[in-house]
């Protein structure tokens, strides 16, 4: 409101303070110690400054409501001093008194580290690693240390040069990633837990190292010597792979075949046994007899099996028969050379068997002759 003079116009002056000051106090006074028969505007002020305490209030206690997200834990502070962490959820605090940091305790964060470090064979290898890390402790992570991330590239550096110090520049290179790999991750994780960081690692990756310029080549071929190695030792093992079950098997079968062999000899000889032992009593009854006839049979069984022929010929006027068609019938004359041999056997046995035909029918006529001559 602006203050101008009787005539309206004049100089814009501002209120007196003070004045104001004092009619507010002088107001309080009548309503805290204000007489039983005050003014209805003395209690119609009262009234007010009530309501107005009752507002501050409940804004004041309004004010110390908070909300903690699902993934968020709450840290309490009063006067600056720890009190307690609460979980997600609705929480009230006094305010102005106590204090509360939201932090969130499932995000996944990412840092990564380079550095050229010597291994243990005395190489200098260039080793990259990234770490993901979250917040397991907010307490700790609030007060136990005062660069949370400072602090975990540190410990991160110190892991892998301890790691990284105790395996050889191969293994690095090659097949032993996955080994430095868990070892850091358990040395990272130690060395959290011994500083109380309220910092959890959830996981670890190696990255690719590489050799230093000035031996790239070098190194190049001495890996490619080494991916070689293993692509023929793969190529042995599938070979192997592949021939051993065949092995096995023809092994088995032999073992089989001579298994069954050694049951069919030993079989045959009971058998030629028990056949001994019934000839017997008949050897010792008419031996000669029996030695004939053991000795035909044996004649008989030997040969039944080949395709010469036998001709008697003490006897020139035996008709002789050869049997054709059984020779015609076995394996041995499936071949042409062999149906040759025995024709030309079977016709020298005809002209062998005319000439002594012709040579017993001139006999007696000679003796006649000499006969007649005497």
């Amino acid at each position: 409101m602006a203050w101008n003079g009787p005539n309206g116009g004049g100089k814009q002056t501002p209120p007196d303070l003070d004045e104001v000051f004092r009619k507010f106090q002088s107001k309080v006074k009548k309503i805290i110690g204000g007489k039983s028969g005050g003014s209805s505007q003395s209690t119609a002020g009262g009234f007010g400054l009530i309501l107005i305490l009752i507002a501050v209030v409940v804004l004041y206690g309004l004010s110390g409501f908070f909300i903690v997200g699902p993934a968020e834990q709450a840290v309490v502070l009063r006067f600056g001093r720890y009190v307690r962490t609460v979980d997600p959820g609705p929480h009230w605090i006094p305010r102005f008194i106590d204090s509360r940091y939201l932090m969130n305790v499932q995000k996944v964060s990412t840092f990564s580290y380079q550095a050229s470090m010597l291994t243990k064979d005395e190489n200098i290898v260039s080793v990259s690693v990234a770490v993901q890390y979250r917040i397991s402790n907010p307490k700790n992570y609030l007060f136990n240390i005062v660069d949370p991330l400072e602090s975990i590239q540190q410990a991160t550096a110190s892991a892998l040069r301890q790691v990284i110090g105790h395996t050889t520049l191969d293994e690095v290179l090659t097949i032993g990633r996955e080994k430095v790999r868990a070892q850091v991750n358990q040395q990272l994780t130690k060395l959290m837990g011994v500083y109380k960081a309220g910092i959890a690692i959830t996981d670890v990756t190696i990255l690719p190292a590489k050799a230093p310029e000035d031996v790239k080549a070098a190194f190049d071929d001495a890996i490619k010597a080494q991916e070689d190695e293993q692509r023929y030792i793969n190529q042995a093992e599938a070979y192997k792979r592949g021939v051993e079950p065949i092995a096995r098997g023809q092994a088995k079968r032999i073992m089989q075949e001579a298994q069954a062999y050694k049951q069919q000899v030993i079989l045959k000889s009971q058998g030629d046994a028990s056949k001994f032992l019934a000839i017997l009593p008949q050897y010792l009854n008419a031996p000669k007899v029996t030695r004939e006839r053991l000795y035909l049979d044996a004649v008989e069984s030997v040969l039944s099996k080949t395709s010469k022929i036998l001709i008697d010929t003490s006897n020139s006027n035996n008709l002789v028969y050869l049997p054709i068609d059984k020779l015609l019938s076995s394996s041995a004359l499936s071949h042409a050379k062999n149906k040759a041999s025995l024709t030309e056997q079977i016709m020298q046995a005809a002209k062998q068997n005319q000439t002594q035909s012709r040579t017993g029918q001139t006999r007696p006529s000679r003796d006649s002759y000499r006969g007649r001559g005497n």
